[in-house]
């Protein structure tokens, strides 16, 4: 049977058992209104049951026009609890945010590292405490601040003006464990990831002007560390659409590590795929090959991703507004904390 004919056939019988399938694995929730990019999420670590996300910038990717830099704390339905307000911050184009503990402090980091250009001179990396108390709009100031660029970038020709070699990335994890920053880029194949110290982390201080702190904060350069593996297709459907989608499709929007440091979930547009870190192994060894996947319900915007406090669950966030735009799944039981 000629190849396209049993794609076909295949096809037919997939859709047939998937009617009946996996549909009940994923619950679904809206976000509010105000988050109608959604680009980003993290697990609160002061707030049981609460997430914080965020929009990319006034959808309009890559734009320098100044728009207000909000984080929303979210709970698992989607419910809004409450808005911070980053006031000083220039959001130019973020894309991710994380969590962790730094210097005992439950800390948001917020990734302002996309490039649909490939044009930025350098990022940032904000580093915002948690509020104690969620509610109503509150104004929060960044303590810390990384400026980095990666190790290809240099200042184009002349004639041309501007950087080359800067990456397009939306995945951001601190690895607690190692005290570094894991980015992945989003818009090559393969993919790429790089880490950052966490030690390069430079304070900002209220009693200076923070645009003039950014300018002078040195900037630092990641480390290359290796390239995503070829991510195979997670499911039935997802071989049979895979030449028409596949491009699109796996591109990195995110990605998740557990709080032990052992599980690493990264979020493409199609599926999610984990890797896992065992004792002893460093993350090249752990990014060869991912240990399991699971493809989504559809092909969509999905942008943000994060483990539950108890690691039993993923949340996921799409960009848009409605009924889907918040996603519940269950973490493969073979891979949960044992």
């Amino acid at each position: 049977m000629p190849l396209a004919g049993f794609r076909s056939a295949v096809f037919l019988w997939a859709l047939t058992i998937s009617a009946s399938g996996s549909a009940a694995d994923y619950q679904f929730a809206a976000l509010p209104l105000v988050v109608d990019e959604a680009s980003g999420l993290t697990a609160s670590l002061r707030h049981p049951g609460v997430y914080w996300t965020h929009d990319d910038n006034i959808n309009l990717p890559a734009s320098s026009r100044r728009s207000d830099p909000l984080l929303f704390a979210i709970d698992g339905q989607g419910n809004l609890k409450s808005t911070l307000n980053l006031a000083p911050v220039r959001q130019r184009d973020w894309e991710a945010i994380t969590s962790g503990e730094i210097d005992g402090q439950p800390t948001l980091i917020v990734g302002d590292i996309g490039d649909n250009r490939n044009s930025w001179p350098d990022y940032r990396l904000w580093f915002v405490p948690e509020p104690a108390v969620l509610g109503g709009t509150q104004n929060a100031d960044p303590t810390a601040l990384i400026r980095f660029r990666y190790p290809d970038q240099v200042p184009a020709p002349k004639r041309q003006g501007g950087w080359s070699g800067g990456h397009d990335a939306e995945s951001l994890v601190l690895d607690s464990q190692d005290r570094q920053l894991l980015l992945l880029t989003k818009r090559e194949h393969p993919a790429r990831f790089f880490t950052i110290p966490l030690s390069a982390r430079h304070p900002v201080t209220n009693g200076e002007r923070l645009s003039v702190q950014d300018r002078h904060t040195p900037v630092v350069t990641a480390r290359f560390i290796g390239f995503l593996p070829t991510l195979p297709a997670p499911d039935l459907l997802a071989w049979l659409f895979h030449p028409v989608v596949g491009a699109y499709a796996d591109q990195p929007t995110d990605m998740t590590l557990s709080d032990d440091g052992r599980l690493l979930a990264v979020l493409t547009y199609g599926a999610v795929y984990f890797f896992e870190r065992k004792p002893g192994m460093d993350w090249q060894g752990a990014l060869a090959k991912p240990v399991d996947s699971i493809g989504l319900p559809l092909i969509d915007q999905w942008e943000g991703i994060s483990f539950s406090r108890d690691q039993r669950q993923l949340l996921i966030v799409r960009e848009g507004t409605g009924e889907r735009t918040l996603m519940r799944l269950d973490v493969p039981t073979t891979l949960r904390a044992r």
